[in-house]
Parts: structure tokens; sequence; C-alpha cells
């Protein structure tokens, strides 16, 4: 950007800036004058200097700013949200002094400096993005689906969902009572890229019980939940029962691995994780450390994006009882610095990924949002579709934790929303 373009810019802001100020510091002197507290005359000069920011910079410095972009509203989000807590803050913060010309000058001309630089990297990277998308071109998406073998049910969802173009690949749960089933169908099936849905959470083991009575509850199931594989890793190296479940461990993750082998001869061995377990350290050393012939050559990330467009408010609630953001955080946390090993390793992994945040309901408002987000870098969506599954599945008894889990409406909602995607 030239210096007259720059000039031109810092005017346009500057001039709305200064207007805003104007609004700003009439409420607040005001409301000074009416008695109110100094930090609600504040907020509320704040609140109507936004309003008119708000469409002045829409109207005459973003738009032309990012050649026709308008604000996103996660950024808006960010401005309101710092604006308040510094408008609120202020007055305690400069304390006897915020009543004299200099601090009001501060109180009223900070938050538009915030909103200078706010609104100014928000046009920054609109238009970076725009350039981006016009330089690389729209990347398609994936969509997979998590659990095949779990079910009959479940099974002809995907592979209805699969023969209609709306599923690209999915992950197979090999000790499954429906795994025998999916591998038969799936022969006549070979474009459908499938993975070994790693399970260590629930269902019977792959691996001779005998040979792994820790990773086991008292019903022979396996018991290696998410939670305790995390606490695991935090145990020392040196631990005897550290040791032992990292020797129990690898004999399973190696029988689940042969075992998939079997059932899809000459299949590529992609790898993820029934309640992505594969991201917990203790899981990710023994993958490590297979050996050659039992390695994958893809492994699922979990680098998800926050901050989603177009998903509603009674969604968002829902995802954050269900501690879907802490969900988020952590599998960020765990997955962070994977990619770089895995490229070293010679194991490709997927750009980008959906499917935590609002895991279990994936609707047609979530898969729409999921496709924006990914559509310049690429990634995958994650959804779990089943149409006609019955709770009193007797077949289910060992997997408890997906016996209630696809019991819920949601499966049927998400079936429907991939396959609104062909139409």
């Amino acid at each position: 950007m030239g210096v007259r373009a720059k000039l031109a810019e810092l005017m346009r802001y500057g001039g709305v800036g200064v207007l805003a100020a104007g609004i700003h510091a009439l409420v607040l002197l005001c409301g000074e004058w009416l008695g109110w507290p100094l930090s609600l005359a504040n907020l509320s000069g704040f609140l109507l200097a936004s309003c008119w920011g708000y469409l002045a910079h829409a109207l005459f410095t973003f738009r032309e700013h990012t050649g026709g972009a308008p604000f996103p509203r996660r950024w808006l989000l960010i401005q309101t949200s710092l604006n308040v807590l510094v408008s609120l803050l202020l007055p305690g913060w400069l304390g006897l002094w915020a009543r004299s010309v200099a601090g009001t000058a501060v109180m009223v001309f900070t938050p538009t400096a915030v909103n200078y630089v706010i609104w100014s990297l928000a046009a920054r990277h609109s238009r970076a993005r725009r350039q981006r998308e016009a330089v690389v071109g729209l990347v398609p998406v994936r969509f997979h689906a998590d659990d095949l073998g779990l079910h009959e049910a479940v099974n002809t969802t995907i592979l209805k969902l699969h023969d209609a173009g709306a599923l690209d690949s999915a992950s197979v749960l090999v000790a499954g009572p429906a795994a025998v089933a999916a591998a038969q169908a799936c022969a006549q099936r070979p474009q459908f890229d499938l993975a070994l849905h790693l399970c260590l959470s629930e269902g019977p083991p792959a691996a001779d019980p005998k040979r792994i009575p820790a990773l086991l509850d008292g019903e022979g199931r396996l018991a290696l939940g998410f939670g305790r594989l995390l606490l695991l890793s935090c145990l020392p190296r040196w631990w005897r029962a550290r040791r032992r479940i990292e020797q129990q461990l690898a004999c399973e993750l190696t029988a689940q691995i042969q075992w998939f082998q079997r059932l899809f001869p000459g299949r590529p061995l992609r790898l993820d994780g029934h309640q992505h377990v594969h991201l917990t350290p203790l899981v990710w050393q023994q993958i490590g450390q297979l050996p050659p012939a039992l390695q994958p050559t893809w492994i699922r990330s979990l680098r998800e994006p926050w901050l989603w467009r177009g998903i509603p408010l009674t969604l968002w609630w829902q995802g954050c009882l269900g501690l879907g953001p802490l969900k988020w955080l952590l599998l960020r946390l765990l997955n962070s610095g994977r990619a770089v090993e895995m490229a070293r390793r010679g194991i490709a992994t997927n750009a980008g990924f959906c499917g935590v945040l609002f895991t279990g309901r994936m609707n047609t408002a979530v898969i729409t949002s999921a496709e924006r987000q990914l559509r310049v870098e690429g990634g995958l969506v994650l959804a779990h579709p089943a149409e006609g599954y019955s709770f009193e599945a007797a077949e289910l008894q060992a997997y408890p934790l997906s016996r209630r889990f696809y019991a819920s409406p949601w499966r049927s909602r998400e079936a429907e929303a991939l396959m609104r995607r062909t139409r």
C-alpha cells in the first residue's frame, strides 16, 4: 500500500473515529451530569459510539479496504467484548484522574484506538483470505463417518451415504459385531477409503484376553477410556504400572492392526481413534514404536478451527453443556506438533478438521459452516450417521457407550443432513 493510499485509509478511519469519540464523550458527560456511575456512563457512551462506528466503518472503510467483503462476525465479537471490558475497567484503573479532562480523553479515545486496530486487522485478514482463495482455489472437503462395523444399521447407513456421494471415507471397528459384513460390502467398493478405528474404551479385545488383563474390565471388555489413558500418560516412564500398560497396549494395538489387514487385504493402513484415543501420549508413543510392516500411512489430525459462522445459538449452548469447548481445547493441545512429526515420519494426515465442537450434532448448519471453514486448506468433516438403530440391540452389550450414543435421534439427523448435500 502506497503512502497516499495509507493516508486516505487513515483519514477514513480517523473521520469515523472522531465522530464516534464525540458521541462517546457527549454521552459520558451527560451521564455524569445526570449522576450515573462513571462506569455505566462510560459503557453507555461506548455502546452508542459503537453503533455509529459499525455502520460507518461497514459503509465507508471496511468494504473498500477489502474489496467488498463484510465485517466478519467473529471479529465483531472480539471487538465488542474487548471494548466492553475496557470501558468497564478504565474508570477504576484511572482512579481520581478519570474525572479530569485528560482522563475523559483516555476513556473516549481508547476504544476508538482499539477499534481501529481490530478493524484494520480484520480487513487485512479478510483480504488475505480472499486472495488465497483466488490463487489456490477451493479445496474439496472430505466427509468421514466413524464406527463402521458396529451394527448393521450403521453399516447400511454409511454405505448408502457413500453410494450417494455423501461420504468419502469411514473408520472401522474391527471387533465390532458387524465388522465382517462391513468388509464384505466394502470389497465391492474399492474407492471407499477406510481406516482402522482404534478402540480401547469398550467392546471385546482383538488380542488374547489373557495377555492384556490390565486393559479389561471385570466382564472382559476393553476399558481404557480417553480420560484414563490421559492420566496414565502422566505417570513417570519408570512406573511399573505404566510399563505393564504399555506392553499390553502394544499387544492390543498390533492385534487390531493385523485384524484390519486380514479384513481388508491390500488396503493401505489408515488410523484414527475411537474417542480420539490415538492422540493421547501413551497411545501415540506405541504407534510410533510399531514395526515398519504395521506403520500406518495416514493418521487423523484434529486441528479444528474456532468461532464457526452460521451456527444457531441453541446448538452452541448444547455444545457447551456437552463440554465441547473443553474437548476442543484439550484435543488441540494434544494435536499440537503432531503434523510436523508425521511429516518427518512420512505419514500423511488431513489439513483441517471439523467434528469436535459439535460432535454428535452435525446438522445442516454445522456441515455448511464446516465446508466454509475448510474450503481453502481442505480437511475432514466427521459425522456418526445411522438410521434404524435399535437401542435394545443385544449384540451391542459390550459397547455401552456407543449403545447410548447411537440411540440418540441425532444419528438419523446427521444422516439426513449428509444426504441433503447430494440434492
